[in-house]
């Protein structure tokens, strides 16, 4: 007998499977079971050895996914054949052989096919047809789309006064991309609520929520946040040293703990509760106050004092914070009406429009669904229905009911009937695991629900069968305070791996970096100990670099971790742990969001550390999406230049920007080019010629079938004829990508059933979810091996890992969100620009009810994740200061555990274990050698194997295996570096040839010599790359923390002499002159044909970055380079003759750009601040280009 058969049921599991003349509302903790409960309560109706036994179709179970669905129609039918091999006879066998062949036609499925299946039954009553389509999501999209458009140009043909009047105010573009994402079935009972108020209507309701609702809570939230706690933690009277501070600390622990009411039951004006509520925070704000309440010498302890100063100063900066600190605008908020009753009249005239197309289609989105089998169950006049579907259905269960929201709770409460509190309805889930907002979750409808119940079908699951004690005590000391009625989770079995197996890794905050150049330095090397180059991003600046230094720190940490062989994780045999050191499989690492993903992805690889990227759902973000919408708008367009360079230089047809930039200076044009590609520049190498060809072959022929095939058809052709797909499977992550391709075709199709051919259409919808990128799964595959895998903590729901890593946790939140909104309670909402607003407002109201509400979601989706652990928990952040935590996640842990030390910073319940939590802070140590772990076979050994068998006559080398000798001539890209050492000869023959002392040249010619003459060169072009010469910064601190980030790090010395150089050249007038510059451009990158003046291109052609090209007051462009030599005046005409012909190649390539010369080319040798200008004769020209192309042929004529 399977073991799953024999598993004993604990009391928990016992009672919920036995509670049937009740409604349950199972509340089941993370790890605790519920699939396995809700499974056997499934079969425990249907099971056929019972007296009475439900018939399969009495079962309706509602799961949250598709796949969720599957999974437990197969746990159902294993679970059948489990009995079926432990019947006692031929005839019991029989009887669960026939329930587990019926099981495909078991009612397991979403809300979303629930209602589809209701609304097919019940058609007639619905006013349906009952063969509607069902739209995806991407076609109901694009049908939106169009209808928005054809309803805003027929409005505005019409002079519509809310689009005219809403176009002036917030622009055309806008107005459309409010209305296409407002309009819809969900807005409907907004729409209805409001579309016959006036703005005094919605004005009076916005003051009446500030007086009842948002000020009461305003107080409530600020003695419920972390600043509060920490303040009373802060303010013991114990602590007191002083009758005066015992006084004062009491009073302020006291108005901590009350929330002020008025003073009478007495209904009162909505601006006295208003008034009430300002005074409250004023009065909390001075009793927060230090100065003039208390001094250190009133405390017993100095650290007291100062932990409380603090605490007062983060309670203070909240108080400032609040939604109470404005007062109510009533003129921003009529005029802020108005907008938003126009807008709510277009949403409900386009709503209105959208519902009559899919009508005539035959049409339902999946919204519709919903809406349309509420209105069906709870109709006035279709009692016979729901007494019909309640009266037929013996149970409903319902799975992850915390991620409900109040539509699909109305929904099955009326298809259980009016008794549902009573009988009928079993619902599964966990409110502190509800993270889906963004859907539409409300926890807290399941919360009521629940209460609505008897005490006696009020059950928990609280045994974790998942998680190590360790991890579980980690969690309940956490959490415990975090969620009102917090049932601790009980672990199924002991701890069988060493404590500590929580880890606190707390690497260098972003205000840390540039104080000691050397923390990135440190962070910044390879497995191989080699350093590495961080990247360094202007927009992201010192952010991005800390959570690079964080991602290389978790990197070294699961190396030394896999190193070190300690058995940290736990095979499960039955009932027996068996440990055993951790494998790359163990590991996830879980993101709130795979935008940073890619900062892990970095780190990994230079560790030697194979990973798979799982879920996410930037489906059209993701390159190969952009790659196929430039293809088919090259198809559709022939003037859509820009789509065309996109797909050609794409992996589609992968063309080298070189030759994009010939075909353009030779036909004016790519389609031009593709146009006449029999007559293509001679400049092109062989090769590049050739995928041209083929190039415009395929697009002329996709173009010749793109009116005759369907839109998937085209797609498929363009697949076979480009080879794309298989070219993505050689990438990294390639068969994501191909799966991909696959779904994107699948789209097409959808779309071809609705719309047969409309590659416009599809054009359009493409268009619009790239630049709208909502959200859209990837395409699935499978993980491949013994990988580390990153997800998203959404995506990681329901799973469960060995070792998980929690990186980012002080992560900014995300700025409040600007798009209107329809609420059903407070009306239209929209922003107005600032100058017409001077306080509070509607849309302000209710930004600050989903701050708090996505607050709580946060608390909740950081208890998901570390409910995934099941042996080690691995919590990592950049922190600037770990004893002053500065977001929600860290602040929610400081509360209980100390994040400097892992210790309680207070008691824990009766019951609960402390947790043992170690606190990393120093550079992970790993030794030198490359892990072993790699993504595919050593090349370079296996060849020297090949070469040892061909040597003992055990076989032959394969053609093309040996090395392949470079043609120097067939060089085609040039640097001025390159050519330095033949300019050298050439010096050297004159030299000869005019019998001239070549001692001064020598001595000019000792650039920059050496590691470190190297090093300053770098670093002082890093500074002036990136220093803003209008307000420039500390130029030490800039020259210390770029010096971190070169791979050759400079000497101290170095460090100073680059920044006192950069000082000299601030204050020079040159430095004047950039500062008051109209453009500067630094490090501009050029490519330059050469010869510039020759009529037939040489396929050669110039390489290189010019230091700085500024337009100056009287709009002309001067080119600069900087040099750090040590010149004398003496040389200083020698040096500058090093480096003539370099400029004179950046002057001709600022020429061909700018179509002009500049106004002036200048050497600043910042050594001495002396500068050297250049301005050639019509001969010298020449007489320069000779000597390059000299010295070009010398490197193309060198032997191998």
């Amino acid at each position: 007998m399977n073991a799953a058969t024999e598993r004993p049921l604990t009391p928990q599991q016992r009672a919920a499977l036995d509670a049937r003349d009740v409604s349950v509302s199972l509340s089941a903790g993370a790890g605790c079971g519920k699939t396995f409960v809700l499974t056997e309560r499934f079969l425990s109706h249907v099971d056929p050895t019972q007296i009475e036994p439900a018939q399969l179709e009495e079962l309706v179970a509602i799961t949250f996914t598709d796949a969720a669905a599957r999974e437990m129609r197969d746990r159902v039918r294993r679970r059948c054949f489990e009995r079926l091999q432990s019947a006692k006879d031929e005839r019991e066998a029989a009887a669960w052989q026939r329930l587990m062949r019926s099981m495909d036609g078991a009612r397991i499925s979403t809300i979303h096919s629930f209602c589809t299946q209701l609304l097919r039954g019940h058609a007639v009553e619905a006013g349906l047809d009952p063969q509607f389509e069902v739209l995806d999501a991407a076609t109901a999209e694009l049908m939106k789309l169009e209808t928005v458009d054809d309803r805003l140009r027929s409005l505005l043909l019409d002079g519509n006064e809310d689009v005219l009047n809403l176009a002036a105010k917030r622009g055309l573009d806008r107005v459309r991309s409010d209305v296409t994402a407002l309009a819809g079935p969900l807005a409907m009972p907004a729409i209805e609520r409001w579309r016959e108020a006036t703005v005094a209507d919605v004005v009076a309701r916005w003051q009446q929520y500030l007086a009842e609702e948002a000020a009461p809570a305003a107080i409530s939230d600020l003695l419920a946040s972390d600043e509060a706690h920490r303040l009373r933690l802060a303010c013991q009277s114990s602590l007191a040293a002083s009758d005066k501070l015992y006084q004062h600390l009491d009073d302020l622990l006291r108005a901590l703990q009350l929330v002020p009411s008025p003073a009478s039951n007495e209904k009162q004006d909505g601006r006295v509760t208003v008034a009430v509520a300002q005074a409250t925070l004023d009065y909390l704000r001075d009793l927060a106050k230090v100065q003039g309440k208390c001094t250190a010498k009133d405390w017993h302890d100095a650290e007291d004092y100062n932990e409380y100063k603090n605490a007062c100063e983060a309670f203070r900066k909240r108080i400032d914070k609040s939604l109470l600190k404005k007062s109510f605008d009533a003129a921003g908020a009529r005029e802020a009406a108005g907008q938003g009753l126009a807008l709510l009249r277009l949403v409900g005239d386009v709503t209105g429009a959208l519902e009559r197309a899919k009508s005539r289609r035959n049409q339902l989105e999946f919204d519709d669904l919903l809406a349309r089998a509420h209105r069906l169950l709870t109709a006035p006049g279709n009692d016979a229905i729901r007494n019909e579907v309640a009266g037929s259905t013996q149970l409903l269960m319902v799975d992850e009911f915390q991620d409900t929201n109040p539509l699909q709770v109305a929904i099955i409460k009326a298809f259980c009937g009016d008794d549902w509190s009573e009988r009928g309805l079993f619902a599964v889930g966990d409110f502190k695991q509800s993270i889906y907002r963004f859907n539409g979750a409300e926890p807290r409808v399941s919360i009521d629900l629940r209460n609505a119940l008897s005490p006696a079908g009020r059950l928990s699951l609280t045994r974790n069968f998942r998680s190590q004690p360790a991890v579980t005590d980690f969690v309940n000391a956490v959490f415990h305070g975090a969620f009102e009625q917090y049932e601790p989770l009980v672990p199924a079995r002991p701890q069988a791996t060493p404590t500590p197996a929580v880890e606190f890794l707390w690497t260098p905050g972003e205000n840390s970096l540039g104080d000691d150049g050397q923390e990135i330095a440190d962070a910044a090397v390879d497995a191989a100990g080699a350093p590495l180059k961080l990247k360094r991003s202007r927009r992201a600046g010192a952010a991005r670099e800390a959570r690079e230094m964080e991602a290389h720190w978790i990197a070294r940490r699961l190396v030394q971790l896999l190193k070190s062989e300690e058995r940290i994780v736990v095979d499960m045999h039955g009932d027996r742990a068996e440990p055993r050191p951790l494998k790359l499989g163990d590991i996830a690492i879980l993101l709130r969001t795979l935008s940073d993903a890619q900062v892990y992805e970095e780190a990994l690889r230079a560790h030697g550390l194979s990973y798979y990227l799982a879920g996410g759902h930037a489906f059209y973000s993701q390159q190969e999406i952009y790659d196929v919408l430039n293809l088919f708008r090259a198809v559709s367009s022939e003037v859509d230049e820009i789509a065309l360079a996109g797909a050609l230089r794409s992996p589609l047809f992968s063309l080298a920007d070189e030759t994009l930039y010939w075909l353009v200076e030779r036909h004016k044009s790519l389609n031009a080019a593709l146009a006449a590609a029999h007559e293509l520049p001679a400049a092109l190498e062989v090769i590049e010629a050739a995928k041209v060809r083929r190039a415009a072959a395929t697009m002329q022929n996709l173009r010749d079938e793109k009116d005759r095939l369907l839109v998937a058809d085209l797609f498929t052709l363009a697949m076979e004829l480009t080879g794309y797909d298989a070219v993505l499977l050689t990438e990294f992550l390639g068969p994501r990508k191909a799966a991909n391709i696959e779904k994107l075709i699948e789209q097409a199709r959808t779309l071809d059933r609705s719309s047969p051919g409309d590659l416009p259409g599809f054009i359009t919808q493409l268009s619009e979810f790239v630049s709208r990128a909502p959200k859209e799964a990837l395409a699935a595959t499978q993980s491949e091996g013994d990988v580390i895998r990153i997800m998203t903590i959404h995506y990681s729901k329901g799973l469960e890992f060995p070792l998980v890593v929690l990186p980012d946790l002080d992560r900014q939140r995300h700025a409040g969100m600007t798009l209107p909104v329809l609420d059903e309670n407070l009306g239209p909402l929209v922003s107005i620009d600032a100058e017409e607003k001077e306080g509070i407002i509607g849309i302000d109201l209710y930004r600050h009810a989903e701050d708090v509400l996505e607050l709580e979601e946060r608390r909740r989706l950081l208890y998901v994740a570390c409910t995934r652990a099941a042996d080690y928990l691995l919590l990592s952040s950049s922190i600037d200061d770990p004893e002053k935590p500065k977001r929600d996640w860290l602040q929610l842990i400081d509360q209980q555990i100390s994040l400097v030390d892992g210790t309680l910073r207070q008691p824990l319940p009766e019951g609960y274990q402390s947790p043992h939590i170690r606190v990393t802070t120093e550079y992970p140590q790993i030794d030198d050698e490359k892990s072993k772990q790699s993504r595919g076979a050593d090349l370079e050994k296996l060849v020297a194997k090949t070469r040892e068998l061909a040597a003992k006559g055990a076989g032959e080398l394969p053609r093309g295996s040996e090395a392949i000798s470079a043609d120097p001539s067939a060089r085609r890209r040039f640097s001025f570096s390159q050519l330095t050492g033949a300019l050298a000869l050439q010096a050297e023959e004159d030299d000869a040839r005019l019998d001239r002392d070549p001692a001064e040249r020598v001595a000019a010619a000792s650039l920059e010599g050496g590691r470190e003459g190297r090093a300053l060169g770098s670093l002082v072009h890093a500074v002036l790359e990136r220093l803003d010469f209008q307000r420039p910064q500390p130029v030490d601190k800039l020259c210390a923390s770029l010096a971190s980030l070169l791979p050759d790090q400079p000497q101290e010395k170095t460090v100073a002499r680059a920044a006192k150089l950069v000082e000299q050249f601030l204050a020079s007038p040159r430095a004047s002159e950039l500062a008051a510059a109209n453009v500067i451009r630094r490090e501009v990158e050029f490519l330059l044909p050469w010869p510039p003046t020759g009529d037939q291109p040489t396929q050669r052609y110039f390489h290189g970055f010019i230091d700085c090209l500024y337009q100056g007051a009287d709009s002309r462009w001067r080119l600069l380079d900087f040099k750090t030599n040590r010149v004398t005046a003496e040389n200083l005409a020698a040096v500058a003759n090093q480096y003539e012909l370099q400029l004179l190649v950046y002057t001709l390539a600022v020429e061909q750009a700018l179509g002009e010369p500049p106004a002036e080319v200048a050497l600043l040798l910042l050594d001495g601040g002396r500068e050297h200008g250049f301005n050639w004769s019509e001969a010298e020209r020449l007489k320069g280009l000779r000597r390059i192309d000299a010295a070009m042929a010398s490197l193309l004529a060198a032997p191998n």
